[in-house]
């Protein structure tokens, strides 16, 4: 598909994902995925920007490593001006105008995120780095972690125990996250039954930890996930890229 780089004129919006893998302890292991892989196509590399397909005329945004926003909302500030403003990106990576989204958000004629015609912006620090330090996100990570186990106790669960290279591969897949919000890796495959890591949740621009676990309590498939019965460990990844949105992942794994 051949693309060209143009000018263009320029959702306290939130998403979240879940997978899971599902142990039985039988003479073979065998795994049962409970959520389809997203396989999504991708883009010439560019620099990073919006461009604009030359057949469609639709819009699409390059991350600036030949990977595009897909199947997300992204917070983006494209002039650097320090305030961002919320786009809809559908599976192919192409931008939704006019019209009202899956998750019930309008988006004008620009693909911006509008409440009562009103575009929504956030303040966008441009001299930030693109991940908070380890004394910012740490505080964050162990929260998530504690508020599922809050969560897990309240619903006559264990409590599951913080494992370090869960938090380690959560990290990297908080990073991988920014490219493509999928259980999808950029480089393809899934982190699924590598490192005794059985369950994977994304949240993405929720904001905050109480946030972040009370949407995943309000999905089902999330919910699941946090409260599997069977479940000894997890660990847990966040990273804020340099457009301002914010990822969180919880592993979990069925030992200690």
């Amino acid at each position: 598909m051949k693309k060209h780089r143009t000018n263009r004129h320029n959702i306290g919006a939130n998403c979240s994902k879940v997978f899971l893998v599902k142990k039985y302890k039988t003479a073979y292991k065998t795994f049962i995925l409970l959520s389809a892989f997203l396989f999504l196509s991708a883009f010439p590399a560019l620099a990073r920007g919006w461009v604009r397909d030359t057949a469609s005329y639709l819009w699409s945004y390059d991350l600036g490593n030949g990977n595009y926003c897909k199947s997300t909302w992204q917070w983006i500030d494209d002039n650097k001006s320090g305030v961002a403003k919320c786009y809809r990106f559908d599976q192919n990576g192409f931008l939704l105008t006019n019209t009202v989204t899956a998750d019930g958000c309008s988006v004008n004629e620009n693909g911006e995120w509008t409440v009562n015609n009103v575009v929504q912006t956030k303040a966008i620090n441009v001299n930030a780095a693109s991940s908070p330090s380890v004394s910012q996100s740490l505080p964050i990570k162990k929260e998530v972690l504690d508020k599922i186990n809050q969560y897990r106790v309240g619903s006559s669960l264990s409590s599951l125990d913080e494992k370090e290279s869960l938090d380690a591969i959560a990290e990297v897949r908080a990073q991988e996250c920014a490219v493509s919000f999928s259980h999808t890796r950029p480089q393809g495959g899934s982190v699924l039954n590598e490192n005794d890591v059985y369950g994977e949740i994304l949240a993405c621009n929720m904001h905050t930890p109480e946030k972040t676990v009370q949407a995943w309590e309000d999905s089902p498939t999330h919910n699941h996930v946090m409260l599997v019965k069977d479940f000894e460990s997890f660990g847990s990844g966040y990273y804020v890229d340099s457009d301002g949105n914010d990822y969180c992942v919880v592993l979990f794994s069925y030992y200690d």
